[in-house]
């Protein structure tokens, strides 16, 4: 949003600079961007955030400097002539939900042209064209007060009725830009008795604008619903300064002030003959929150001690109605405009930010340790050691959006429908409306993001959620890790060997050593992301936790990436449930181990896993090391197998091996595996 410092000053007298200015919004919570000179006045670009719709307004804002500063905030004063007792426009609100409160006023005789250069400069700083006085007024009124307005040319209403109504199957609008519009029932329209002449809250229509011929006028202020213009906005490909606004939520109790302002300002610059009584329908007044502050239990959160007196004063420059309730309580009465301030604790967020955050006393934290006694839970204990494991093997941890796209690249390849997606009601975009299935969608952006900028060498890891129906249609959520490489080992010039699978396997098989599991295996299973000859699910106690492999041609396709993705996603529950971290020292070996190698061929659909989980099995616990050291395919090797070396280290708990029992244990080995997998011995 845009702000004039000129036009702040107004309204509030303070003596600080425009730097200083922004630097002690910006502090206070609201963001001020940049401040840039334009003659004689400095134009503010605020970044306003969705639960302070109050700070979309000049004099929303100025309340904000009032708090900060001290200073005195002047009144916005409306002088209104005589009302007619012969105009009396027709309102009627059909859809009570979509349309709250609705006022409308007749004002006649006006003179519409040009409007006096102090309004252009106003609303051109603004970031708003000039139209007409008329119209320039209800743009000047919308930033002043951040109530939107509208006006229509009276005598071009059916009938003189204004009806606020759903649209009905088939109705159509031309809306002022001069785009025919087509309506559905979910859209909350303006209309008069033939048809619609306004998209509520969000554009008028071309038929009923002010125009230079115009003499009557009939004025709209308004509280729509905001969930009902957002959605009427968003299937419109409209975006206004009125639905702006109207999403966010205006003033209820705003309506008929702004409403008043305008018509002053219309009777003034377009010289107004008569006006009517604003016809107000709808709920007239909103409820306002009460809510009992606890100085001691505010002083208590912030960490420092701000006197009763100091916190009155702060709430009541914001607006709020404040009464003392003995020495250690204070009853807060919020106005309509103040509808973010639901709790106690809303109020001693805003104590803290106009006091100041840079008053708060630095204090050492309190760190409770895990073990015995720890509030840290073990959950949140084995993800800093699994997170503790990656950054010291090198990898980065991302934090991705969890919001996606329905029909997502990874969602359609998983074939995941609709129904097993949690969705959001009302999404800001089509990237954000539903929650991911898989933290591989996140993971996918950022290494798409990356190698299409020459970052081509990638190890990330993400510790996350993904989020999935159950099948009564509840939504539910689980812990996840996952992990992507991508690129060469190091980054060296002698060496430009490329990561793969095995690398992110020797990853995952560090971290369940760091945290103590055992009795995990990888065992070759397809899946829909991973490509076939690639493809690996994680067990533990023979149960799926996870998977692991390349991903395939068609998700790096759908993700415009032509280099090989190596990617893994685990359950963390299960690994919290296993997890042993728990260091516990064992005694040095007192014997010496022998070492035999096997070389063998065998079919390709044989895993490592089989290979030495069968070898282990046959030797029992004298078998302490059972590695492979070298993979082979070519020429000298049939096609569909794989020439594997193994490395069997052999050690007793109780005395020496002798070359006797581990040959006999090399030999049973070699023929366990020609029986078993038909292995070739070399």
């Amino acid at each position: 949003m845009k702000l004039s410092y000129n036009w702040l000053k107004e309204y509030i007298s303070f003596k600080a600079s425009p730097k200083d200015l922004a630097e002690r919004l910006t502090m206070a919570g609201l963001e001020i961007k940049s401040v840039d000179q334009k003659g004689g006045d400095y134009i503010f670009d605020a970044e306003i955030t969705s639960n302070r719709p109050d700070w979309l307004s000049v004099y929303g804002v100025a309340r904000e400097i009032r708090a900060i500063t001290g200073s005195k905030l002047k009144s916005v004063d409306v002088k209104l002539p005589k009302e007619s007792t012969s105009l009396k426009p027709s309102i009627t609100i059909e859809d009570k939900k979509g349309c709250l409160r609705y006022a409308g006023r007749i004002i006649d005789g006006v003179e519409v042209g040009l409007s006096p250069k102090w309004l252009i400069e106003k609303i051109e700083g603004a970031g708003v064209r000039p139209v007409n006085n008329v119209v320039d007024i209800t743009n000047f009124c919308i930033m002043e007060l951040g109530q939107p307005l509208h006006v229509f040319d009276y005598d071009k209403l059916d009938g003189g009725k204004i009806i606020v109504r759903k649209a009905r199957k088939g109705e159509e609008i031309i809306t002022i830009d001069g785009v025919k519009r087509k309506l559905d029932e979910s859209i909350l329209v303006i209309a008069d008795a033939g048809k619609p002449v306004a998209i509520a809250g969000v554009m008028g229509g071309k038929e009923t604008e002010v125009t230079f011929s115009t003499k009557r006028i009939l004025s709209e202020s308004a509280y729509f619903d905001p969930p009902t213009i957002r959605m009427a906005a968003k299937k419109l490909g409209i975006s206004t300064e009125s639905s702006y606004r109207f999403e966010r939520g205006v003033d209820l109790d705003g309506v008929v002030s702004a409403s008043n302002r305008a018509t002053a300002l219309i009777c003034d610059l377009a010289k107004a003959k008569a006006i009517s009584k604003a016809v107000d329908a709808g709920t007239r007044t909103a409820k306002q929150a009460k809510i009992t502050l606890r100085i001691s239990k505010a002083n208590k959160i912030l960490g420092m001690k701000v006197p009763a007196s100091k916190c009155a004063s702060i709430l009541k420059g914001l607006g709020l109605k404040v009464k003392q309730k003995g020495k250690d309580s204070l009853e807060i009465l919020v106005p309509s405009f103040r509808a973010d301030l639901k709790e106690g604790i809303d109020l001693i967020e805003e104590i803290a930010r106009i006091y100041g955050y840079d008053k708060v006393p630095e204090t050492l934290t309190k760190i409770s340790i895990w073990g015995k006694g720890s509030q840290k839970s073990t959950g949140k204990a084995t993800e800093e050691m699994i997170r503790e494991s990656l950054v010291g093997m090198g990898l980065n941890e991302v934090i991705s959006h969890a919001l996606i796209s329905k029909g997502s690249i990874v969602n359609k390849i998983m074939n995941i429908g609709e129904d097993k997606l949690p969705k959001v009601q009302n999404p800001l975009s089509s990237g954000s409306e539903a929650l991911r299935p898989s933290a591989l969608c996140g993971i996918m952006d950022v290494l798409s993001h990356n190698i299409n900028r020459k970052i081509p060498d990638m190890r990330i890891f993400e510790l996350g959620k993904s989020y999935f129906c159950k099948d009564d249609g509840t939504p539910s959520e689980k812990g996840v890790l996952a992990i992507a490489l991508c690129g060469i080992k190091a980054k060296d010039w002698r060496n430009k060997t490329a990561l793969d699978i095995f690398d992110l396997k020797g990853i995952i098989e560090a971290v369940f050593e760091k945290l103590g599991i055992s009795g995990y295996e990888f065992e070759a299973k397809a899946s829909p992301l991973l490509a076939p000859s690639a493809s690996s699910s994680i067990k533990i106690d023979g149960k799926d936790i996870g998977i692991l492999g390349k991903l395939n041609k068609a998700v790096l396709d759908g993700y415009d990436i032509k280099v090989p993705i190596f990617v893994s996603e685990l359950d963390l529950k299960p690994m919290c449930a296993h997890a042993k971290p728990g260091q516990k020292f064992v005694e040095l070996p007192r014997y010496p181990s022998m070492i035999r190698d096997i070389s063998l061929i065998v079919d390709d659909k044989i895993s490592n896993s089989e290979i030495t989980g069968l070898i282990k099995r046959t030797c029992g616990d004298l078998a302490v090391s059972v590695k492979p050291f070298d993979l082979y395919r070519g020429e000298q090797v049939p096609k569909g197998s794989k020439s594997i070396l193994y490395s069997v280290e052999y050690r007793a708990s109780d005395r020496t091996l002798t070359d006797e029992e581990v040959n006999v244990l090399d030999k049973k080995i070699r023929e366990v595996l020609a029986g078993r997998f038909n292995a070739k011995i070399r």
